[in-house]
């Protein structure tokens, strides 16, 4: 009990002494109270802001670091970024109070501030030449927010600054993804040409993109960006490879045929489209139509080699239609050209007592093969049947073979075939069906992630892209509690900006105040109370009449009675302030008639009323005896 009246005649001794501006005096009065309750951060708090007031804010700084610490300690974020803050004001220049400040930014997901401080440091250290420390804060950012496309550009262009080339294309290459899954295709051309510079052998480089959109299940969103690549070169034989590679995953067997037979327009001996053709047939159960494609293809397939393969499509036809005899002869003539006499011995066999089935009086019917190839109702019906026009004339070279197998006249007509392909089909079976295709080869690349088109070039020197990368990460230095781009505030972000509002406006760091309530307010349900809160700031800060004009702005028409209260309640406490005793007054007789349990608009109104029914003029007081 002793201890508590010493301490408190003590913080009287030190109040007293601060009016009379003794600070020193003060100062070293609230050091025995912190000796006599080191656990008093109200008191330490007030001798750090005498400290300051003393221009001792080497002093002041040390204070507010051993009350930070604790709140840190004891899990009061929000106090401690604000006592930080506090001491960043007075020490600018140290590096490390913005690290901290991060931190705890970090931990308690004020992703924005977090990345405004991190961007101050790494500022510092690339100022300074320490590129080893910049580098591990632009990773700490990347962290923070993994999905920034800017971060991540910077951090790739340190690397090769580094000599990490290996880490930079990795991250290339994810930066490239999420472009992709985007949509961003202007931003994903520059990228791809960019890697290019940097990796002149890496020439496949979106196709790993894409392709490892495709492996992570994500085919249909790499389909547009594949169908560029085809615009702009219709021979690349890894692009369609890739192209039906997605339609299998999307489970498109009509898009996956019909990619087949224009990736065998433009490579026309590859056995790889061929075979392809053929397994579509089969896998539509269309066995007419694979035997007259393997009729074609069977020679060239045999010469590549695809022995195997031939055998897999016979065995698999053979699965489906197990007594027709084309098959049976077309497993005999694979068995005796892979050497396997024995095979082809039974296999002669099982077809001369099918032959002599036949004989008895089976029809063609009962094996299901008439000779004749039955058209399927789903198949795209190009200008020239791709099986009739190659077994016309055998004489045909394999570059007019080939063209006719795909219906195609023009080599620029592939690449624009997938976009027609949802009105094609439903169209009615029985129709004649064309197919006009448009391609547009001309792409638009942005000379800057932000210029408008006439700025743009498809060759982007090196020095403006990493200009444009630039600017871009300086849009990360915005004010602290600006909104985090590229998303949208939640509640739950908007409550820790206006909580970490309110603890700047208790430490008095009205400035830092304002800034969390300006972004605490893109959450549109705290819209209204955070502009009112910045009102409040800027009227503690002593500008009442910049607070009563934005206050008055507020007081419009549609606000609920509630808020309508709260708002004048505050210009009635702004009023007061710039010393307009009667409009408050009569402010609070308008909320009283609207809303008479408001707060404590009652005791005010009444405590109003009796300062002026004690305000006697002359004549009032005429008759009294007053000396």
């Amino acid at each position: 009990m002793a201890a508590g009246s010493k301490k408190d005649r003590l913080i009287e001794e030190a109040q007293k002494l601060a009016l009379r501006g003794q600070l020193d005096k003060a100062v070293k009065i609230y050091e025995q109270v912190m000796e006599l309750d080191p656990s008093a951060t109200g008191i330490r708090q007030k001798m750090a802001e005498l400290l300051v007031k003393a221009g001792r804010n080497d002093a002041a700084c040390t204070e507010l670091a051993t009350i930070g610490k604790s709140f840190a300690k004891n899990g009061f974020l929000l106090k401690a970024i604000a006592v930080y803050k506090q001491i960043q004001k007075l020490t600018p220049d140290d590096v490390t109070v913005s690290l901290t400040l991060a931190e705890l930014n970090e931990k308690h997901g004020l992703t924005a501030n977090a990345l405004s401080e991190y961007k101050h440091v790494y500022d510092y250290y690339e100022k300074n030449g320490s590129s080893p420390e910049a580098l591990k804060i632009l990773d700490r950012m990347q962290n923070v927010d993994p999905n920034n496309v800017s971060i991540r550009l910077k951090l790739a262009e340190a690397y090769i600054q580094q000599g990490r080339a290996e880490d930079a294309y990795t991250l290339f290459s994810k930066i490239a993804l999420q472009l992709q899954e985007r949509g961003d295709t202007v931003s994903l051309t520059r990228l791809d040409t960019r890697v290019r510079q940097l990796f002149p052998e890496k020439a496949a480089f979106m196709l790993e993109v894409l392709a490892g959109q495709i492996s992570s299940g994500n085919a249909a969103a790499a389909v547009n960006s594949l169908q560029n690549l085809l615009r702009s070169d219709p021979t690349n034989k890894g692009v369609w490879d890739l192209t039906i590679t997605a339609y299998k995953r999307m489970d498109q067997p009509q898009r996956v045929r019909i990619a087949y037979q224009h990736y065998l327009r433009y490579f026309p001996t590859d056995p790889e489209p061929m075979l392809g053709l053929i397994n579509c047939a089969i896998e539509a159960h269309e066995t007419g139509t694979a035997l007259e494609l393997l009729g074609s293809y069977e020679e060239s397939l045999l010469s590549a080699g695809r022995c195997g393969d031939l055998d897999k499509i016979y065995r698999a036809l053979e699965n489906s239609e197990p007594v027709n005899s084309t098959v049976l002869e077309g497993r005999i003539k694979i068995a005796r050209h892979a050497g396997d006499e024995q095979e082809a011995t039974s296999l002669t066999s099982r077809l001369r007592q099918l032959q002599g089935a036949a004989d008895d009086g089976l029809t063609d019917a009962a094996h299901g093969f008439s000779g004749e190839v039955q058209p399927d109702p789903e198949f795209i019906d190009f200008p020239e049947d791709p099986v009739a026009t190659a077994t016309e004339s055998p004489e045909d070279s394999p570059d007019e073979e080939s063209a006719e197998v795909s219906g195609f006249e023009n080599t620029a007509d592939a690449a624009d075939v997938f976009d027609s392909l949802d009105e094609q089909q439903a169209t009615n079976d029985d129709e004649e069906i064309e197919i006009e295709i448009e391609i547009d080869i001309d792409i638009d690349i942005d000379a800057d992630f932000d210029r408008p088109d006439a700025e743009t070039s498809s060759e982007a020197p090196a020095e403006e892209w990493l200009e444009s990368v630039g600017d871009m990460f300086e849009t990360i230095s915005n004010a602290p509690g600006s909104v985090k781009f590229g998303s949208e505030m939640d509640a739950s972000d908007a409550q820790s900006h206006f909580d970490l509002g309110l603890a700047f406006r208790e430490m008095g760091l009205f400035d830092e105040a304002i800034n969390e309530f300006r972004t605490a307010s893109h959450e549109p349900t705290r819209r209204l109370e955070c502009l009112l809160m910045q009102a409040v700031c800027i009227r503690e800060r002593g500008n009442c009449d910049t607070a009563i004009t934005m206050l008055q702005t507020l007081l419009k028409p549609g606000l609920n009675i509630e808020d309508l209260s709260s708002v004048k309640y505050e210009l009635v406490l702004t009023f007061e302030a710039a010393g307009m005793g009667d409009r408050a007054t009569q402010l609070l007789n308008e909320i009283y008639e609207a809303n008479p349990g408001f707060r404590d608009v009652s005791s005010k109104l009444t405590a109003a009323n009796l300062g002026e029914s004690l305000d006697f003029s002359d004549e009032d007081l005429d008759g009294f005896d007053l000396k």
